[in-house]
């Protein structure tokens, strides 16, 4: 009785094996083709930074500046003309 179900099992491994490596040859041939559309559009990691992160780079450098020119007095109304500034310049 166990000799008909191992023709089974060997079949249904067979099959298994395969189909891991077809998913994992895919897998490798999108990775190959993403890497080659990012050398020819020349993108690195360091590129993808969003605009939003930029923008409140640029936002904490100028309160930095504008609370040193203050003193550090009047930190809120400083920070209230920035933030006016920014949504106005948008």
């Amino acid at each position: 009785m166990l000799k008909c179900n191992k023709q089974g099992q060997t079949g249904e491994t067979i099959s298994w094996v395969i189909a891991t490596l077809v998913i994992i040859g895919i897998l490798i041939i999108f990775l190959y083709i993403s890497s080659t559309m990012a050398v020819a559009k020349k993108i690195s990691i360091g590129d993808l930074i969003t605009g939003l992160s930029h923008n409140s780079l640029v936002l904490t450098e100028k309160t930095a500046i504008a609370h040193q020119l203050a003193g550090n007095k009047n930190k809120e109304v400083i920070d209230k003309i920035i933030l006016d500034y920014d949504k106005a310049n948008k």
